[in-house]
């Protein structure tokens, strides 16, 4: 029987000189991929399959921000409005699954709704919403506290009192329920296994 081999998937690849970088404190999935310039700030969770790959440029994410499962976050080489194009998420952002993010700026305190799109040198703004299944095209601008929706993503509303006021509790509640995932995994690697396989076939001593 074949022993099972903990090193068939990389949960961070560096590339060229940059290596991906991973807050003591945040949480990424074991099977997620972090790859080249890559920083996942404190508080953060990557969700199960998840692909951050900054080849072209950075990827960062703020503070107490979360992905969910099975999104894909690159970067391209440039961007059409003259921006950087960097993938930049700020603070308390919340992504649901499925969603594709290629060198765009989501502000802080905003929800993407799953199976999203949002492409090259777009914003979000600060305190806004896009409905699930949204598709944002390259550029366009999402303002501060507003609701969009559809394919191309259009304006449905603005965003209410009480939502603004929940932005921070969605992604602080998103933070405490991972902390039991936390717990059952160390934060970069297992390599530990391999040393105590060391250890018990007598290769050294501690």
């Amino acid at each position: 029987r074949a022993d099972w081999d903990y090193r068939g998937q990389r949960q961070i690849v560096p590339l060229a000189m940059a290596v991906p970088y991973i807050a003591p404190d945040a949480w990424v999935a074991p099977n997620a991929t972090l790859i080249g310039n890559v920083k996942v700030e404190d508080k953060c969770t990557v969700w199960y399959g998840t692909v951050l790959r900054g080849d072209l440029n950075k990827i960062q994410m703020g503070f107490c921000s979360h992905i969910f499962d099975r999104c894909v976050l690159h970067v391209a080489s440039e961007s059409p409005v003259g921006l950087p194009p960097h993938l930049i998420i700020s603070h308390y952002v919340t992504i649901g699954p499925y969603c594709t993010l290629r060198s765009c700026i989501i502000e802080r305190e905003c929800i993407i709704g799953e199976r999203c799109v949002i492409m090259e040198g777009s914003v979000v703004e600060t305190h806004s919403i896009l409905e699930p299944g949204s598709v944002v095209p390259p550029g366009r601008r999402i303002p501060t506290g507003e609701v969009w929706a559809g394919n191309p993503a259009k304006f449905v509303r603005m965003v209410t009192f009480d939502e603004t006021k929940a932005f921070v509790g969605f992604a602080e509640g998103i933070r405490s329920y991972a902390q039991q995932y936390f717990r059952e995994f160390l934060p970069y690697s297992t390599a530990y296994l391999e040393l105590e396989k060391i250890v018990k076939n007598g290769g050294v001593t501690l």
